[in-house]
């Protein structure tokens, strides 16, 4: 386990990887400069005068304190398993891992187990704070979907939250047989499906994450999702607001939920591409002009997601550059 996680670590502060990550950042922003040629210079830009300069920073302000959610989240799970790194260099690491959710999954963000390894994080405590952080995130967007559908009364909500109910409990089942290997007669046969994983603490990473996956943590998780997620939202909802496209808040909420699930959905890195499809067809299915469509989603999803992105990449030049000097 210790040359594995040797190896991972040079890997990550290796200048090549950080060259690839920027790399990859520029491919991104130059398909989104590719999109709004293609779709019209002019018109594109016209529909980004009309958002305004001060709309946008204030949205990009304003989804910060997303982010700021969601570390409180990841700093309070691996409290609960016992672990603790200073405040503001766990932010910085936290922040670092952001770059890498465009991966499938959002695979790429376990990296940061290298990073928190060196402030004594084990490896599989910082595993199932990934795979806790991944499960509240998509029981908070199905609790926004439910939300908003109550509001609108467009869609069932009933079909929300039995999905929610269904996810939560039957996760917590699954979590109980693992903190209680006699209750689950096929344990030790689960044990050998998951012993091929790379770190030789794959049973541990399960039993970690079962051992703080209850139901009141879940729950309030999701909650703190839903509140994170939904900020990102109601910033769609504002931008919509203020093209005096006549869609109502709650059912912007909801497209933008359909969008992100959507976009996860694919698998596809980030969901880029997929998502930004997804909310300009549910726009312009409610009447919306397509330049403003295009626009929406992409001035969204450059607020929401690739000012973090920029953000994270910040931080783990900063963190590559101690470490590198520290060597």
């Amino acid at each position: 386990m210790s040359q594995f996680v040797a190896r991972l670590q040079l890997a990550l502060l290796d200048r090549r990887t950080i060259q690839a990550i920027a790399w990859f950042i520029i491919a991104g922003a130059s398909l989104y400069l590719g999109t709004v040629f293609w779709l019209g210079w002019q018109d594109t830009m016209a529909a980004f005068a009309a958002l305004g300069a001060h709309t946008l920073l204030i949205g990009i302000l304003v989804a910060s304190n997303s982010y700021l959610l969601r570390f409180a989240r990841w700093e309070r799970t691996l409290q609960y398993m016992g672990d603790s790194v200073p405040r503001f260099k766990h932010l910085g690491i936290y922040l670092s891992g952001i770059p890498l959710t465009a991966t499938p999954g959002k695979v790429g963000e376990t990296f940061r187990s290298a990073l928190l390894f060196q402030h004594g994080v084990r490896i599989p405590h910082s595993l199932a704070a990934f795979l806790i952080d991944r499960g509240t995130d998509v029981l908070g967007m199905i609790l926004l979907g439910a939300l908003s559908s109550i509001i609108t009364g467009q869609h069932p909500s009933w079909v929300w939250l039995l999905s929610f109910a269904s996810i939560l409990l039957g996760t917590r089942f699954f979590a109980y047989l693992l903190s209680h290997p006699k209750a689950g007669a096929g344990w030790n046969r689960l044990a050998r499906y998951i012993a091929w994983l790379p770190i030789k603490g794959g049973q541990a990473t399960l039993e970690a994450w079962a051992n703080v996956w209850t139901l009141p943590v879940a729950s309030s998780f999701s909650l703190v999702a839903m509140v994170a997620y939904g900020t990102h939202a109601l910033i769609f909802s504002w931008f919509c607001h203020t093209l005096n496209t006549g869609i109502s808040i709650a059912d912007c909420v909801l497209i933008f939920v359909q969008a992100t699930l959507f976009g996860a959905a694919t698998m596809i890195p980030g969901g880029l591409g997929a998502m930004e499809a997804a909310l300009a067809f549910q726009l312009i299915e409610r009447g919306v002009s397509d330049v403003n469509a295009i626009s929406l989603a992409i001035s969204t999803r450059l607020v929401t997601f690739w000012f973090g992105v920029l953000t994270g990449i910040v931080c783990l030049l900063i963190l590559s550059a101690k470490d590198l000097k520290s060597e």
